[in-house]
Order: C-alpha cells, then structure tokens, then sequence
C-alpha cells in the first residue's frame, strides 16, 4: 500500500517539481529529418547525452531512426538578456530501418542552439548534423530539427512524494 501512495504522490508532484526546477532529463518533440521524440539528460552543466527515436519522409528513404549521441555545451558563445542560448556540438550514432531497403548505420557530428527559457522547464532547439554512412555502404548523411524539450528532475520530485507520505 506504502508503494502504491508512493507512487501516486510521485506522479502528482513530478509536474509541479519540474515547474520549480530545470531538472536533468528533457523531454520532446522535434520536427524534420527525421521527426520524433527526443530525450536529453544532463549529467552535468556542460555534457549531455541525446537520444532520438523518430521517423524518415524523405523519399525511398522512409524508416525509423534511432540513436544516441554525446553533447557538449558553451554557454558563452551567445548571451541573452533572459534565458540561455547554449551552443553545441558532439559526436553519436544511428540506427535507420527503411521500409524496403534494410538497415543503415552511421555516426553523426550534431551542431545545435538551444534557447533555454527562464521561467520555464523549457528548450527550444535547432540542429544540423552532417554524418556518414558505414553500412551497408559508406555515404553521406544529412539530419536536422527543431524542436522543444520539457525538463524534469525525478530525483526531486520523488524526494518531495516521499516526504508527502
């Protein structure tokens, strides 16, 4: 009965946690190639890791797409009077299933800026990541987005349901 309340609380407060505090994990959407969920965790101010799972429309390209990649932020590179604009860049890998064609792997150099809202648990971003293809057969590869990510801190927030029971 304890875990099910714990629960409960835990559920109840995670979105009221997240409005108080830009937490570690980021959750969202992003819109181009390809479009889908993207998931970002801080594991400090300046690195994080990026994961994608979203969906190909580019013409006899059409497939789901899934991959990680590594991040490093500057958050000197652009100021602004409010909220953060952090440029980044980093290296991953990624999985695309075609429909009809099989699978490709290749390994990506994204290039982004996010602006941080202030008042919010909230990033905006845009990202251009040139790769290249190692299977089946080397060849460019070309990904971008926008997109926004919500951010949550689970930690605290189930610190706060604990303390609630």
């Amino acid at each position: 009965m304890k875990r099910v309340l714990l629960i409960i609380a835990f559920l109840g407060t995670l979105a009221a946690e997240a409005q108080e505090f830009k937490g570690h994990y980021g959750v969202g959407l992003a819109i181009g190639e390809p479009s889908g969920f993207s998931i970002k965790k801080f594991i400090n101010n300046g690195e994080a890791f990026q994961y994608t799972l979203g969906y190909s429309t580019v013409k006899d390209q059409e497939g789901v797409n899934i991959g990680a990649d590594f991040l490093l932020h500057n958050y000197d590179f652009i100021t602004a009077e409010k909220g953060k604009i952090p440029f980044y860049y980093g290296a991953g890998i990624h999985l695309r299933s075609y429909n009809d064609m099989g699978n490709q792997v290749y390994a990506r150099v994204p290039l982004g800026l996010a602006y941080e809202v202030s008042d919010l648990p909230l990033d905006i971003f845009f990202e251009f990541a040139p790769g290249i293809a190692v299977i089946p057969q080397p060849s460019l590869v070309t990904n971008f987005a926008l997109g926004g990510r919500f951010y949550f801190d689970f930690n605290k927030a189930r610190r706060a349901a604990e303390k609630r029971i």
